[in-house]
């Protein structure tokens, strides 16, 4: 199908619109990034005082702070910290959700004697790393967890895609995860009727939930469809053990942020750069001119789909729509 030089013009149109749509929300990710980092303290198994909660089915977790200030520490246990605890110290998930829902009073506290009484004796000289954000403890980590915080990344993020012409297009923020977005603000057609816009994607989580990974996404323009076509980066948060030292600790990681930093340019280049762009489309025209008969195609459902999804999928394929 040929497209009009109309249609090709309300393509742009709309593209334009969605990153307008978009700015705000994308602004409001990096604000956030930028106003809202992790405060970290190292702490012994053996140190760790957990006691029921004076609100709702909350439970709480004292602490020694081994920053600047003297004295302890106490924080809400957020649910990402709860599931974490959960997987250091093998108690399963649903026990500490059915303790932690009880009405009465008596579960919290059987769930703070038990928490309590493992990290007392089965680990008490293990360390991990607390990261708090407001009242909140959001995560309960290895102290070899590799802390590549969000706030130097987001923020070579964004500069690097500007100087590659790429805009701000979406993103979001939960409490233990970041996303920002950007695209490219031209309208491409690697086949006749088929136009997309190319982007890239920044995920990454201060809390654990997540590794730092950046996607390349093509966007269709009149389904608004995005679809990940490949991961070009991914980090894994663990790396080497922190020393005692909290000031080495942060000199370390510090350095290490530039690293990283440095590689997510690279890969920022890479990705948006002119001929790496016609590269991919010239990708999709071939992947287009491949032609895919009805039985190789039944199979891939067989072996991705549940039974019933198969059959629908595989009757969409064989329909004259296709």
């Amino acid at each position: 199908m040929l497209l009009t030089m109309e249609s090709k013009t309300a393509a742009h149109h709309k593209l334009e619109s969605l990153i307008v749509k978009g700015r705000t929300t994308a602004t409001e990710v990096v604000e956030y990034v930028m106003n809202n980092q992790p405060n970290d303290r190292l702490a012994r198994g053996g140190d760790l005082e957990f006691q029921s909660g004076s609100e709702g089915t909350s439970i709480t977790v004292t602490y020694p702070d081994s920053g600047a200030r003297a004295g302890t520490l106490a924080h809400v246990l957020h649910r990402n910290a709860v599931t974490q605890i959960a997987q250091t110290t093998d108690l399963p998930l649903k026990f500490i959700d059915n303790l932690q829902g009880t009405a009465a009073p008596w579960g919290r506290e059987l769930l703070a004697h038990n928490l309590n009484t493992v990290f007392r004796n089965r680990m008490p000289k293990s360390r991990y790393l607390l990261r708090s954000l407001g009242g909140e403890l959001r995560g309960f980590l290895s102290d070899r967890y590799r802390r590549l915080d969000s706030r130097p990344i987001i923020e070579a993020f964004a500069t690097a895609v500007a100087r590659k012409g790429a805009l701000p297009y979406d993103g979001y923020v939960t409490d233990t995860k970041i996303a920002i977005q950007a695209i490219m603000p031209e309208v491409y057609e690697p086949i006749p009727g088929e136009l997309v816009a190319y982007g890239l994607s920044l995920e990454n989580s201060d809390f654990g939930n997540g590794a730092l990974s950046v996607r390349a996404y093509l966007l269709r323009i009149w389904c608004s469809n995005l679809a990940i076509t490949q991961e070009e980066m991914r980090q894994v948060h663990l790396g080497k053990r922190l020393d005692d030292s909290v000031l080495y600790s942060n000199r370390t990681y510090e350095l290490d942020a530039r690293a990283t930093v440095s590689a997510l340019r690279d890969v920022i280049e890479g990705q948006l750069d002119a001929e790496s762009l016609k590269r991919r489309m010239e990708a999709i025209r071939h992947a287009n001119g491949q032609a895919i008969d009805s039985r190789q195609a039944n199979d891939t459902f067989r072996k991705l789909l549940q039974k019933g999804e198969s059959e629908a999928a595989a009757q969409a394929f064989d329909s004259p729509d296709i």
